[in-house]
Protein backbone atom coordinates (compact mmCIF):
# COMPACT_ATOMS: atom_id res chain seq x y z
CA UNK A 1 0.00 0.00 0.00
CA UNK A 2 1.28 3.66 -0.74
CA UNK A 3 2.51 5.59 1.88
CA UNK A 4 2.80 9.56 2.53
CA UNK A 5 4.53 11.81 4.81
CA UNK A 6 2.46 13.53 7.31
CA UNK A 7 5.19 16.02 8.30
CA UNK A 8 7.48 16.90 5.68
CA UNK A 9 10.98 17.12 7.55
CA UNK A 10 14.60 16.06 7.22
CA UNK A 11 13.89 12.79 9.00
CA UNK A 12 11.32 11.53 6.63
CA UNK A 13 8.99 10.64 9.22
CA UNK A 14 6.37 8.48 7.45
CA UNK A 15 2.22 8.01 8.55
CA UNK A 16 -0.38 7.30 6.87
CA UNK A 17 -4.02 6.21 7.57
CA UNK A 18 -6.78 5.46 4.97
CA UNK A 19 -10.03 3.40 4.73
CA UNK A 20 -9.49 -0.26 2.95
CA UNK A 21 -12.25 1.07 0.52
CA UNK A 22 -10.55 4.30 -0.82
CA UNK A 23 -7.86 1.75 -2.30
CA UNK A 24 -7.26 2.52 -6.16
CA UNK A 25 -7.86 -0.84 -8.27
CA UNK A 26 -4.06 -0.40 -8.76
CA UNK A 27 -3.34 -0.51 -5.43
CA UNK A 28 -5.18 -3.33 -5.19
CA UNK A 29 -3.71 -5.25 -7.72
CA UNK A 30 0.28 -4.34 -6.91
CA UNK A 31 -0.82 -6.09 -3.14
CA UNK A 32 -1.50 -9.30 -4.50
CA UNK A 33 1.92 -9.38 -6.28
CA UNK A 34 4.98 -10.33 -3.44
CA UNK A 35 6.56 -7.22 -2.39
CA UNK A 36 8.51 -5.74 0.08
CA UNK A 37 7.88 -2.16 2.88
CA UNK A 38 10.44 -0.27 4.37
CA UNK A 39 8.07 0.65 6.87
CA UNK A 40 5.32 -0.91 9.22
CA UNK A 41 1.68 -1.79 8.25
CA UNK A 42 -1.26 -2.25 10.17
CA UNK A 43 -4.34 -4.15 8.61
CA UNK A 44 -7.69 -4.12 9.90
CA UNK A 45 -10.21 -5.86 8.53
CA UNK A 46 -13.56 -4.92 9.83
CA UNK A 47 -15.29 -6.39 7.00
CA UNK A 48 -15.47 -9.12 4.04
CA UNK A 49 -11.94 -11.05 4.34
CA UNK A 50 -8.29 -11.41 2.56
CA UNK A 51 -5.77 -13.87 2.50
CA UNK A 52 -1.70 -13.11 3.63
CA UNK A 53 0.68 -14.84 2.39
CA UNK A 54 4.70 -14.99 3.04
CA UNK A 55 7.52 -17.51 1.93
CA UNK A 56 6.12 -19.34 5.29
CA UNK A 57 3.02 -19.40 6.15
CA UNK A 58 -0.51 -18.00 4.29
CA UNK A 59 -3.73 -17.60 6.08
CA UNK A 60 -7.01 -15.91 5.73
CA UNK A 61 -7.87 -12.29 7.56
CA UNK A 62 -11.48 -13.11 8.82
CA UNK A 63 -14.44 -10.03 10.00
CA UNK A 64 -12.43 -8.17 12.96
CA UNK A 65 -8.72 -9.26 12.25
CA UNK A 66 -5.97 -6.99 12.66
CA UNK A 67 -2.95 -8.00 10.99
CA UNK A 68 0.48 -6.48 11.96
CA UNK A 69 3.67 -6.68 9.06
CA UNK A 70 6.78 -5.19 9.80
CA UNK A 71 9.54 -3.92 6.82
CA UNK A 72 11.37 -6.47 5.00
CA UNK A 73 9.21 -9.44 4.64
CA UNK A 74 8.45 -9.96 1.39
CA UNK A 75 4.60 -10.99 1.25
CA UNK A 76 0.95 -10.50 -0.87
CA UNK A 77 -2.19 -9.50 0.28
CA UNK A 78 -5.56 -10.33 -1.54
CA UNK A 79 -8.49 -8.58 -0.32
CA UNK A 80 -11.58 -9.36 -1.53
CA UNK A 81 -14.64 -7.34 -2.67
CA UNK A 82 -16.19 -6.82 0.45
CA UNK A 83 -12.79 -6.26 2.23
CA UNK A 84 -13.58 -3.25 4.31
CA UNK A 85 -11.52 -1.65 7.68
CA UNK A 86 -8.50 0.48 7.73
CA UNK A 87 -4.50 0.98 6.93
CA UNK A 88 -1.75 2.25 8.85
CA UNK A 89 1.67 2.44 7.44
CA UNK A 90 4.31 4.00 9.36
CA UNK A 91 8.24 4.08 9.75
CA UNK A 92 10.72 3.58 12.72
CA UNK A 93 11.73 7.41 12.40
CA UNK A 94 7.87 8.09 12.32
CA UNK A 95 7.40 5.97 16.12
CA UNK A 96 11.02 7.39 17.54
CA UNK A 97 10.17 10.66 17.51
CA UNK A 98 7.93 10.05 20.33
CA UNK A 99 11.36 9.95 22.33
CA UNK A 100 9.23 9.70 26.08
CA UNK A 101 7.62 6.81 25.34
CA UNK A 102 9.65 5.26 22.46
CA UNK A 103 10.14 1.43 22.35
CA UNK A 104 11.98 -0.05 19.15
CA UNK A 105 9.40 -1.49 17.03
CA UNK A 106 11.44 -4.92 16.99
CA UNK A 107 11.38 -5.39 20.34
CA UNK A 108 7.23 -6.07 20.15
CA UNK A 109 6.26 -9.85 19.08
CA UNK A 110 3.13 -8.16 17.55
CA UNK A 111 5.91 -7.59 14.31
CA UNK A 112 8.33 -9.73 14.97
CA UNK A 113 8.22 -13.27 16.20
CA UNK A 114 9.00 -16.48 15.10
CA UNK A 115 5.84 -18.52 14.92
CA UNK A 116 5.10 -15.81 12.07
CA UNK A 117 1.48 -15.45 14.04
CA UNK A 118 0.95 -11.56 13.07
CA UNK A 119 -2.51 -11.53 13.75
CA UNK A 120 -5.18 -10.11 16.48
CA UNK A 121 -8.25 -11.01 16.65
CA UNK A 122 -11.06 -8.80 17.93
CA UNK A 123 -13.78 -10.85 20.01
CA UNK A 124 -14.88 -8.46 22.32
CA UNK A 125 -17.25 -5.96 20.99
CA UNK A 126 -15.75 -3.25 24.08
CA UNK A 127 -12.54 -4.01 22.90
CA UNK A 128 -13.33 -3.39 18.94
CA UNK A 129 -14.98 -0.32 20.56
CA UNK A 130 -11.94 1.13 21.71
CA UNK A 131 -9.90 0.25 19.28
CA UNK A 132 -12.13 2.20 16.99
CA UNK A 133 -12.21 5.31 18.75
CA UNK A 134 -8.95 5.22 18.67
CA UNK A 135 -8.66 4.77 14.65
CA UNK A 136 -11.35 7.41 14.38
CA UNK A 137 -9.08 9.87 16.82
CA UNK A 138 -6.38 9.09 14.46
CA UNK A 139 -7.90 10.11 11.47
CA UNK A 140 -9.26 13.03 12.51
CA UNK A 141 -5.86 14.38 13.13
CA UNK A 142 -4.13 13.32 10.62
CA UNK A 143 -6.31 15.86 8.42
CA UNK A 144 -4.89 18.32 11.41
CA UNK A 145 -1.61 20.42 10.08
CA UNK A 146 -1.35 22.26 13.86
CA UNK A 147 1.89 22.06 15.69
CA UNK A 148 -0.09 19.46 18.07
CA UNK A 149 -1.00 16.74 15.45
CA UNK A 150 2.27 15.27 15.56
CA UNK A 151 2.58 14.75 19.20
CA UNK A 152 -1.31 13.55 19.16
CA UNK A 153 -0.97 10.86 16.47
CA UNK A 154 2.28 8.91 18.13
CA UNK A 155 0.38 8.68 21.46
CA UNK A 156 -2.71 7.14 19.73
CA UNK A 157 -0.79 5.13 17.54
CA UNK A 158 1.55 4.39 21.04
CA UNK A 159 -1.57 3.56 22.79
CA UNK A 160 -3.55 1.39 19.94
CA UNK A 161 -0.26 -1.14 19.71
CA UNK A 162 -0.46 -1.32 23.53
CA UNK A 163 -3.68 -2.50 23.54
CA UNK A 164 -3.23 -4.86 20.70
CA UNK A 165 -0.15 -6.24 22.49
CA UNK A 166 -2.50 -7.29 25.35
CA UNK A 167 -4.86 -9.05 23.24
CA UNK A 168 -1.94 -10.40 21.18
CA UNK A 169 -0.65 -12.09 24.41
CA UNK A 170 -3.85 -13.03 25.57
CA UNK A 171 -4.42 -14.89 22.73
CA UNK A 172 -0.79 -16.56 22.40
CA UNK A 173 0.60 -17.09 25.47
CA UNK A 174 1.58 -19.69 26.53
CA UNK A 175 0.88 -21.11 23.03
CA UNK A 176 0.01 -24.78 23.68
CA UNK A 177 2.22 -27.06 21.74
CA UNK A 178 2.21 -30.61 20.54
CA UNK A 179 4.87 -32.76 18.08
CA UNK A 180 3.02 -31.45 15.33
CA UNK A 181 3.32 -27.62 15.93
CA UNK A 182 6.93 -28.36 17.44
CA UNK A 183 7.58 -29.82 13.43
CA UNK A 184 5.95 -26.87 12.26
CA UNK A 185 7.56 -24.30 14.31
CA UNK A 186 10.89 -25.74 13.26
CA UNK A 187 9.94 -25.85 9.63
CA UNK A 188 9.40 -21.99 9.43
CA UNK A 189 12.66 -21.65 11.00
CA UNK A 190 14.50 -23.42 8.82
CA UNK A 191 12.95 -21.80 5.62
CA UNK A 192 13.80 -18.33 7.37
CA UNK A 193 17.45 -19.64 7.72
CA UNK A 194 17.56 -20.34 4.48
CA UNK A 195 16.89 -17.11 3.46
CA UNK A 196 18.66 -15.38 5.38
CA UNK A 197 21.91 -17.70 4.36
CA UNK A 198 21.47 -19.66 0.96
CA UNK A 199 24.13 -17.69 -0.32
CA UNK A 200 26.66 -18.66 2.20
CA UNK A 201 25.53 -21.83 3.61
CA UNK A 202 24.41 -24.72 1.51
CA UNK A 203 25.24 -27.86 3.70
CA UNK A 204 22.04 -29.68 5.72
CA UNK A 205 24.68 -29.97 8.58
CA UNK A 206 25.33 -26.08 8.82
CA UNK A 207 21.31 -25.26 8.84
CA UNK A 208 20.81 -28.37 11.81
CA UNK A 209 23.60 -26.67 13.75
CA UNK A 210 21.65 -23.44 13.85
CA UNK A 211 18.53 -25.34 15.21
CA UNK A 212 20.56 -27.26 17.36
CA UNK A 213 19.69 -30.40 16.29
CA UNK A 214 21.03 -33.30 13.49
CA UNK A 215 20.96 -33.16 10.08
CA UNK A 216 19.03 -36.47 9.85
CA UNK A 217 16.28 -35.23 12.26
CA UNK A 218 16.27 -31.92 10.22
CA UNK A 219 15.61 -34.11 7.30
CA UNK A 220 12.67 -35.97 8.49
CA UNK A 221 11.51 -32.96 9.62
CA UNK A 222 11.70 -31.67 6.19
CA UNK A 223 10.35 -34.56 4.53
CA UNK A 224 7.16 -35.18 6.94
CA UNK A 225 6.40 -31.46 6.74
CA UNK A 226 7.25 -30.51 2.75
CA UNK A 227 7.85 -33.53 1.34
CA UNK A 228 11.17 -33.15 0.13
CA UNK A 229 14.38 -33.52 2.09
CA UNK A 230 16.23 -30.15 3.66
CA UNK A 231 18.99 -30.19 0.91
CA UNK A 232 16.14 -30.33 -1.49
CA UNK A 233 14.60 -27.19 0.12
CA UNK A 234 18.25 -25.28 0.30
CA UNK A 235 18.93 -26.25 -3.41
CA UNK A 236 15.47 -25.18 -4.50
CA UNK A 237 15.84 -21.45 -3.25
CA UNK A 238 19.49 -21.05 -4.87
CA UNK A 239 17.76 -22.62 -8.24
CA UNK A 240 15.14 -20.47 -8.09
CA UNK A 241 17.73 -17.21 -7.21
CA UNK A 242 19.15 -18.29 -10.21
CA UNK A 243 16.20 -18.47 -12.32
CA UNK A 244 15.48 -15.15 -11.82
CA UNK A 245 18.29 -13.35 -12.07
CA UNK A 246 19.01 -15.23 -15.32
CA UNK A 247 15.61 -14.03 -16.41
CA UNK A 248 15.57 -10.25 -14.52
CA UNK A 249 18.97 -9.43 -15.14
CA UNK A 250 21.66 -9.14 -17.59
CA UNK A 251 24.21 -10.95 -15.08
CA UNK A 252 26.60 -13.34 -16.86
CA UNK A 253 26.90 -17.01 -15.61
CA UNK A 254 30.30 -15.85 -13.58
CA UNK A 255 28.55 -12.85 -12.21
CA UNK A 256 25.28 -14.83 -10.94
CA UNK A 257 27.57 -17.74 -9.53
CA UNK A 258 29.65 -15.70 -7.39
CA UNK A 259 26.79 -13.71 -6.18
CA UNK A 260 25.41 -16.86 -4.83
CA UNK A 261 28.45 -17.80 -3.18
CA UNK A 262 30.11 -20.31 -5.82
CA UNK A 263 33.56 -19.96 -6.14
CA UNK A 264 34.02 -21.89 -9.14
CA UNK A 265 31.49 -20.77 -12.01
CA UNK A 266 32.19 -23.99 -13.72
CA UNK A 267 30.84 -25.75 -10.86
CA UNK A 268 27.73 -23.59 -10.79
CA UNK A 269 27.06 -24.07 -14.44
CA UNK A 270 27.11 -27.95 -13.96
CA UNK A 271 25.02 -27.46 -10.90
CA UNK A 272 22.26 -25.41 -12.48
CA UNK A 273 22.32 -28.08 -15.58
CA UNK A 274 21.94 -30.54 -13.54
CA UNK A 275 19.10 -29.62 -11.25
CA UNK A 276 17.32 -27.93 -14.19
CA UNK A 277 17.97 -29.92 -17.63
CA UNK A 278 19.09 -26.34 -18.75
CA UNK A 279 22.38 -24.96 -19.61
CA UNK A 280 22.75 -21.11 -18.16
CA UNK A 281 22.42 -19.72 -21.52
CA UNK A 282 19.46 -21.94 -22.79
CA UNK A 283 17.50 -21.05 -19.86
CA UNK A 284 17.78 -17.31 -20.29
CA UNK A 285 17.04 -17.54 -24.13
CA UNK A 286 13.91 -20.30 -23.13
CA UNK A 287 12.01 -18.07 -20.52
CA UNK A 288 13.00 -14.33 -22.08
CA UNK A 289 10.82 -15.83 -25.15
CA UNK A 290 8.65 -17.25 -23.37
CA UNK A 291 7.79 -13.88 -21.60
CA UNK A 292 8.70 -11.47 -24.55
CA UNK A 293 11.75 -10.14 -23.15
CA UNK A 294 13.76 -10.45 -26.07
Amino acid sequence: MTSSNLFDDSEERIFTIMKICELRDEERQENQLPHLHDFYSIIWIQDGQAVHATDFVEYVLEQDSILFVPPGLKHRLVLDQMAGGYSILFNEEFVRYNRKNYTPLKEYDLFNNPEFKSIVKIEESLDKEKLSNLINLMLEEFQRTDEYSQDVVLNLLHLFLLKSIRLFENQYHPLDTNEEDTDNFSIIRFKKLIEDNYRTEKSVSSYADMLSMNPTCLNEIAKKTTGITAGEMIRNRVIEEAKQKLFGTDLNGKEIAYSLGFDDPSYFSRFFKKYTGFTIKDFRDISRKKYHKI
